[in-house]
């Protein structure tokens, strides 16, 4: 009698699933991230060019 092998498809499409899920969960801190120092640098940005303005309305 034959031994009937095991069907390791499921297996495969599991891993598959958690890789993906894996690569989506880092481009979304790496998102998160990127989009954090975005807004700290606008924040800094406007702070500065508006203090540039109200020194030089005062100096004239």
């Amino acid at each position: 009698m034959f031994r009937k092998r095991l069907d390791n498809n499921g297996q495969g499409s599991a891993e598959l699933i958690l890789i993906v899920g894996g690569l989506i969960v880092v481009v979304l801190l790496v998102g998160s991230y990127i989009s954090n120092i975005t807004n700290k640098t606008q924040s800094n940005i406007k702070t500065l060019l508006k203090t540039e303005r109200n020194f030089l309305i005062n100096k004239i």
